[in-house]
């Protein structure tokens, strides 16, 4: 016990702390509704049941699963208290007609008005807010056209999200006035057709457009939007692409294209963008590559993805031109055989080497010759019974991460060098990111290639690649080819 305080006296200070304790709470509940500049919430019972929080740069409402007159009584709770509304959400009820001036009297930055079955936005109905708003979202609503009236004074909108509607057409002129907007996403509609006017009098700003999951069968012609640097097109019905077809886009930096119905890729069909940087061709039908397809990219382009097409073999001849090529997807495809020189000329610029689920069944000796700076190779899911060291010499040094999981492998004494690269791979990973790799002995038991041991598989004694055993490693002749032929360059 304190010395000179008494037992009633320990009592009255523990009350005392108590309510200092709950003044502190009710200050920092009191806080979660004022801004340090005094801007606060209306009570819970005023708005209720929506929500509001105090944001640095104003208040942020949320209604959700409400219904339209509750909206409508804290709207005017709002209006009256002429507030900053930072950001303002109504989400998950039914608000099928966004009325004429509805929003007069409110300061709004930041609107979404979505999954509330909105198929009318009257014309004046955003008017009042065309000074503050920045960002407008009507997702998952059931609008079957753009509203364009509505839209037009809103001159400092930036990004406009009209996913998961029904809308079929663009119109000519269909963004007129929306001088500010740089980011326009249409995912989910069903647009089938767009006027080679649509983009007129939009401005000078948009650089992101998302036209994914559509109706399109052609590549629309968004010849005026001159800033544009990301363009999605995937999902669409898009069988075929014209020389031409990207006129105008000359900042153009990534172009998805992925999940469409291209079957062929002819020449020249690219060559207007030549600043692109990332192309996306996954999950197509393509069968074949012009030699000349990727003309005009040969400066810029790092990221190629062509999986999960019906390709036969490496299109060498169309890709060797692009001299900065750094990741090349072919995952998924139905190459069976890869030519010796199938990857000539790209040891400066290629890291990332896709190759995995196809029905490869033999790497040349040479293949790899030429990828001097190749860090992942990814081979798995296929048909490789053997890959000898010899190889792969060119590339173990720069590899970081090699996949042969799920092929039929033979245990045998050229397998020896995957044993201690995976033993060294574990050693520097923390953690597992592929499958065990396996392989068979007689075709009868199965073995883990880490765990394999050169004495248990009758090998002669394996010199560690990099020369950590004690006697000097003893090269086979394509070995010592490679050394001769590396010290002539």
């Amino acid at each position: 016990m304190m010395s000179g305080v008494r037992p009633q006296g320990l009592v009255m200070l523990a009350i005392g702390r108590a309510i200092v304790v709950m003044a502190v709470v009710a200050t920092v509940i009191g806080d979660a509704s004022r801004s340090a500049d005094g801007l606060a919430c209306p009570t819970v019972q005023e708005i209720h049941p929506c929500t509001c929080k105090v944001k640095s740069r104003g208040l942020s409402i949320a209604c959700e699963n409400v219904d339209e007159a509750q909206v409508l009584m804290s709207m005017s709770v709002l209006k009256n208290r002429s507030t900053v509304l930072y950001r303002l959400m109504f989400r998950n009820f039914d608000f099928p007609r966004v009325h004429d001036y509805s929003f007069l009297g409110l300061e709004v930055k930041h609107l979404t008005m979505s999954k509330t079955n909105i198929s009318v936005v009257e014309d004046s109905s955003l008017r009042t807010l065309a000074r503050d708003l920045e960002t407008l979202d009507l997702s998952y609503n059931s609008l079957k056209a753009v509203p364009t009236t509505a839209l037009m004074h809103l001159q400092n909108l930036s990004f406009l999200n009209l996913n998961y509607n029904m809308i079929k057409v663009l119109g000519q002129a269909v963004f007129m006035g929306l001088k500010a907007l740089e980011r326009l996403s249409l995912y989910n509609n069903q647009i089938n057709h767009i006027d080679d006017n649509a983009f007129f009098g939009i401005g000078n700003k948009l650089y992101r457009v998302n036209l994914g999951k559509n109706h399109l069968v052609d590549v629309p012609n968004l010849h005026t939007l001159e800033k544009l640097e990301v363009l999605s097109l995937s999902e669409n019905f898009i069988t075929t692409i014209l020389e031409g077809s990207f006129l105008g886009l000359n900042k153009l930096d990534v172009l998805m294209l992925e999940n469409n119905k291209l079957v062929v890729l002819e020449a020249n069909v690219f060559s207007a963008i030549s600043s692109l940087n990332s192309l996306n061709l996954k999950h197509n039908l393509i069968t074949n590559i012009s030699d000349l397809a990727f003309s005009g990219l040969e400066d810029n382009l790092e990221w190629l993805e062509i999986g999960h097409n019906r390709l036969d073999h490496i299109p060498s001849h169309a890709l060797r031109p692009l001299l900065n090529l750094r990741q090349l997807d072919l995952d998924s495809n139905r190459i069976t055989h890869v030519a010796e020189d199938a990857f000539e000329r790209y040891g400066e610029s290629l890291k990332f080497l896709m190759l995995n689920r196809n029905n490869i069944r033999e790497f040349l000796p040479m293949t790899f010759f030429d990828l001097h700076s190749l860090e992942w190779l990814k081979l798995s899911h296929n048909d490789l019974t053997h890959l000898s060291e010899d190889t792969v010499l060119p590339i173990l040094d720069t590899l970081t991460m090699i996949d042969l999981s799920h092929n039929p492998l033979e245990c045998d004494c050229d397998l020896m060098w995957l044993t201690h690269w995976l033993q060294e791979f574990m050693r520097r990973e923390t953690y597992t990111v592929m499958a065990p790799h396996t392989c068979t002995r007689r075709k009868k038991r199965t073995y883990n290639i880490i765990d394999l041991r050169a004495s248990e598989m009758g090998c002669p004694e394996y010199n560690v690649i990099g020369g950590s055993a004690a006697s000097p490693p003893v090269l086979s002749g394509l070995t010592m080819c490679l050394l001769v032929a590396s010290l002539r360059t």
